[in-house]
């Protein structure tokens, strides 16, 4: 999004860049802005873990945190509301909007998919977490129009998400999820939907963290997705691949903090010891 910023001539040395971000991209920004000399400032709402605000602002980056919900929209509309204002009142501001940048599915369609293929290529479903839906986009396209074998395109979402539908609900963990329909998404080239529940999301992350894997929390809902998917399907022969789209390390305070999870989602979230199917381990290449 950015080199195609600077390709048309929207970025000049005077611009400051201006993004919502709930975390992922405003990290990402904040390194490639500083590399290019930019400034950055990132909009976020108070769900964004304290530890990724530090890390944009330690790059050099300014935050700005919503700390209330629009009555239409959520936090999210919230947010756009302020960068739209912002927008308007100073010229200097660009806004990449990731909501809307056809450059955001284009990443995905020319490195994430392929490189997928090139690693996995007999793969028969790929599980994409679904947020602005630009990776999902991207890779569900790929497949479809270059692949040479058909790939089942299973998306992962949240309850509380109004992505594919639903009432909007309380969502804790950044990253996946929405509170309005992404412009981007075309459904027609999504085969099925799971949605997750966050407890359920935080569960997957301890498991994982049990066998080794740090991930955050919405790679924890991309891993409960894939695995409730795959424990109602024939997985013999099978070849899935989940898209994990975060580290654990900026949610330390967060989902793998106790005091944090029981404060949310209770007592009894973490009760019950369980772990990973080994075949699915085996099977599934997070």
């Amino acid at each position: 999004m950015v080199e195609a910023a600077d390709r048309d001539g929207v970025l000049t040395p005077d611009s400051i860049l201006v993004e919502s971000s709930s975390g992922n991209l405003g990290v990402a920004l904040s390194m490639i802005a500083a590399s290019k000399g930019y400034r950055f400032l990132c909009v976020t709402d108070s769900r964004c873990n304290l530890s990724t605000r530090l890390l944009m602002e330690a790059l050099g980056s300014e935050v700005h945190v919503i700390s209330e919900p629009a009555a239409v929209g959520g936090f999210l509309g919230a947010r756009l509301d302020y960068v739209r204002a912002l927008c308007a009142s100073d010229d200097r501001y660009v806004w990449l909007n990731q909501y809307t940048n056809q450059g955001n599915w284009q990443a995905h369609y020319r490195t994430t998919a392929p490189a997928i293929a090139r690693q996995f290529p007999e793969l028969d479903v790929l599980f994409v977490g679904a947020g602005t839906t630009g990776t999902l986009m991207g890779c569900a396209r790929w497949f479809r129009e270059r692949h040479r074998r058909p790939v089942r395109i299973v998306a992962i979402d949240t309850f509380g998400s109004v992505i594919f539908g639903g009432r909007p609900g309380r969502r804790m963990i950044p990253g996946l999820g929405m509170t309005v329909r992404p412009p981007l998404l075309d459904e027609s080239y999504v085969d099925e939907v799971v949605r997750v529940e966050e407890a359920d999301a935080v569960r997957a992350c301890h498991r994982l963290a049990r066998r080794g894997f740090l991930f955050g929390g919405s790679t924890g809902t991309v891993v409960s997705g894939a695995m409730d998917w795959l424990s109602r399907h024939d997985m013999s022969g099978l070849t899935a691949v989940a898209i994990a789209p975060d580290l654990g390390e900026r949610y330390l305070d967060t989902v793998y903090q106790t005091n944090w999870i029981e404060a949310i989602y209770g007592q009894d979230v973490l009760s019950s010891d369980f772990d990973v199917p080994v075949q699915a381990v085996h099977q599934t290449a997070v």
